[in-house]
């Protein structure tokens, strides 16, 4: 009996053995299913962005209109200047651009500049096209707009003479 008692002994041992190594079996993907469900995900933005463009080697642009404007031939058409600026931009850096003329508007009209004198401003053009201030005009680097301005005045007014001068900034944005 002893022999009979020994081997059921040994055969429960085994089944206890095999029942121990499935139940460690068990645990082991338990734990990996734990140690799986409790991970994250790590969400990065970032937001690159080009250097900024240069206009006029960051230095003034001055459109001198001489001293021989006659304020009876203001009319938006008389006395045209070129504004002369130029424009680098870093490689790597967008090619779609917008360009925009900031500054106070005339009482008469908000989309030309107001200067010192009273009914007349100075309207900014790009090629015949007035280019309202404070407006964007959208174009491809390296062929930035050629900019005009050009002194104009209220309806019906009559200019006196006089030292006149209205300030701006251009400011270029990449698209």
């Amino acid at each position: 009996m002893s022999n009979v008692s020994s081997v059921a002994n040994e055969t429960v041992h085994r089944y206890v053995r095999r029942a121990l190594c499935v139940a460690l079996v068990a645990l082991v993907a338990a734990v990996q299913s734990v140690m799986a469900s409790s991970s994250s995900t790590i969400d990065v933005t970032v937001i690159l962005t080009a250097p900024p463009c240069t206009v006029n080697n960051n230095g003034i642009v001055i459109v001198d209109f001489g001293s021989d404007v006659q304020t009876t031939l203001v009319d938006g058409s008389y006395k045209v200047m070129q504004v002369p600026y130029s424009l680098q931009c870093p490689a790597g850096g967008g090619k779609a651009m917008g360009i925009r003329i900031e500054g106070t508007g005339a009482a008469f009209d908000r989309n030309v500049l107001g200067t010192n004198i009273s009914n007349f401003g100075i309207a900014i053009l790009n090629g015949g096209t007035r280019l309202p201030i404070n407006s964007s005009k959208e174009f491809t680097y390296p062929n930035w707009p050629k900019l005009y301005a050009v002194p104009v005045k209220r309806n019906g007014a009559t200019l006196s003479g006089g030292v006149f001068s209205a300030i701006a900034t251009i400011r270029v944005e990449y698209q």
